[in-house]
C-alpha cells in the first residue's frame, strides 16, 4: 500500500533572522538582536550615516524588527501557499501528467537508461552512450 510522503520542514539557518538585514536608506547590511547591540556595534557608523534622532534609530527599530518577524514566519507562509496550491490546482492538461510512455522518448536514451542498470555497466560504456544522445558522436 502507498502511503503519503512526509510532509517536507522547511529548513533554515538560524542565523537568517538575524544577519545581514540590509537597511537601504543607510546603504549598510546589519547584523540584528536587539536595541542595545545595535547601539554598540553599529551606533557610529548610523550616526555617520544620517541616523542623527532618536525618531530615526526607532524607525530603524520598527523596520529591522518588522524583517526578522517576516523572516520568521517564510516557513509557514511558504507551506501555507503550497497548500493552498496543492488543494485547488487543477491541471489543464491533465494527460502530461501521467506516466511517461517509453514511446515518447528517443530509442538512443532508452538504451542508455537501459545500459546504465546493466550488471556490466561502468561509466566510459555510460558516457559512451549518452553521447550518442546527445548527438556528440560523430
Amino acid at each position: 500500500m502507498a502511503t503519503a510522503a512526509a510532509p517536507r520542514r522547511f529548513c533554515r539557518c538560524a542565523c537568517f533572522c538575524s544577519e545581514n538585514l540590509y537597511v537601504a536608506r543607510y546603504g549598510l547590511h546589519l547584523r540584528f538582536r536587539d536595541e542595545r547591540q545595535l547601539r554598540q556595534d553599529y551606533g557610529s557608523i548610523l550616526r555617520s550615516r544620517g541616523c542623527v534622532n532618536p525618531e530615526d534609530f526607532q524607525q530603524l527599530l520598527v523596520e529591522l524588527e518588522q524583517e526578522v518577524v517576516r523572516r520568521r514566519r517564510l516557513g509557514q507562509e511558504s507551506a501555507a501557499r503550497k497548500a493552498l496550491i496543492a488543494s485547488s490546482y487543477c491541471p489543464a492538461r491533465p494527460d502530461l501528467y501521467s506516466t511517461l510512455q517509453d514511446a515518447a522518448l528517443a530509442p538512443e536514451f532508452l538504451a542508455a537508461v537501459k545500459y546504465s542498470t546493466s550488471p556490466g555497466a561502468d561509466l566510459l560504456g555510460l558516457l559512451q552512450r549518452l553521447e550518442i544522445v546527445s548527438g556528440a558522436a560523430a
